[in-house]
């Protein structure tokens, strides 16, 4: 019987499983999030105890048919990507976001590899971080299926105006509004996120704020440590 093929997989989360295993949340290829035991992981002679390490593309096989499976095998099939400072605490960010969002066993087409990539990007200093952000953002926003129209108002049906304003209502969209608060956008910065202008500031500075409105819908009461972490680190640094 041929043995099933090793898929490409990350590390979003472990945990202490009995006396020397772990509880394993992967993001796989083709696959999505993942749960799997690595038992015996914990020991002093295990050979994946160094593997199981966020940002380290690995190939994996499990088996099991249950919401929690049993990890086979285990390879690095490159180095670990290369992370630091702001950097490293952006992608410890969207790691939380696909640990707490994402359904398990489900496939979202194009977001291992949007994830990935913008790993990679991230490891180069030269290149800003928040737009890299903002695009991934989107992207799993539309995966998960609450993708925004950016075009329409919700309310109205009527095109987004430049010269009005709107508030964001999750599960519906752009409503037009008379308010004039922070959590307000101008017509204007609507078609900039719809045009993915990140390149100009109050675009992006607008898709920062829209993109905290639409994950606190998903995430409720839940903290995202990353957050805390960076701002921890911030502090230190200001010292």
């Amino acid at each position: 019987m041929t043995e099933p093929e090793m898929l490409p997989a990350f590390v979003l989360h472990t945990r202490p499983y009995r006396e020397t295993s772990q509880l394993v949340d992967l993001f796989v290829a083709s696959m999505g999030k993942v749960s799997v035991v690595a038992k015996g992981s914990r020991t002093s002679r295990s050979a994946v105890k160094g593997l199981l390490q966020p940002f380290l593309p690995l190939h994996i096989r499990y088996s099991g048919k249950s919401n929690l499976k049993t990890l086979v095998q285990l390879e690095a099939r490159s180095p670990q990507v290369a992370l630091q400072g702001e950097r490293l605490f952006s992608a410890l960010y969207l790691n939380e976001l696909l640990y707490h969002l994402l359904e398990p066993d489900t496939e979202y087409p194009g977001l291992y590899s949007s994830y990935f990539q913008t790993l990679l990007v991230l490891s180069d200093p030269l290149q800003p971080v928040s737009p890299l952000l903002r695009q991934f953002e989107l992207l799993l926003l539309q995966q998960l299926g609450y993708g925004v129209d950016f075009c329409y108002a919700a309310d109205s049906g009527l095109p987004i105006d430049p010269v009005c304003f709107y508030r964001y209502e999750p599960e519906a969209g752009f409503i037009t509004t008379a308010l004039r608060d922070h959590a307000v956008f101008s017509g204007t910065e609507i078609i900039g996120m719809a045009e993915r202008d990140f390149i100009n500031a109050s675009i992006l500075a607008a898709a920062r704020r829209f993109s905290r409105q639409a994950f606190a819908a998903l995430l409720g009461n839940r903290p995202l440590k990353s957050r805390e972490l960076y701002s921890a680190f911030i502090a230190r640094r200001s010292e």
